[in-house]
């Protein structure tokens, strides 16, 4: 397994930076590919991977997976966890949350009713 960090993004915790990292994602013995992660808290490096048919599935599981445990975290929940100043960690939720993203209404356009 390739150990090189491939990404990694900072995150604000208490005025200090919270590093997570993603490696490179690689294909395992067994057949299927991995990405493995680590979240940088301040009481100890929590380290996990994830698997996945290829490389782009092993590593947005693996996004996912990171969201889920940061939003998880008491540090989230009290609002000492952010990005850019913001609650939004700008990573990919679960797959059963919803749209990652909504496209605005190109401007002039009917705004959607709520109960379409």
């Amino acid at each position: 397994m390739d150990n090189t960090p491939f990404v990694e993004r900072r995150f604000e915790l208490d005025g200090a930076p919270l590093v997570v990292r993603f490696q490179v994602p690689a294909m395992a013995p067994t057949g299927e590919f991995q990405c493995r992660w680590s979240i940088g808290w301040p009481e100890g490096e929590m380290a996990h991977r994830t698997c996945g048919e290829d490389g782009v599935q092993a590593l947005t599981l693996a996004m996912q997976a990171v969201h889920d445990r940061l939003r998880d975290s008491a540090a989230y929940k009290t609002g000492r966890l952010t990005l850019w100043g913001q609650s939004d960690l700008d990573l990919p939720p679960s797959w059963t949350r919803g749209q990652l993203y909504t496209a605005p209404s190109p401007p002039g356009a009917k705004e959607p009713r709520q109960d379409d």
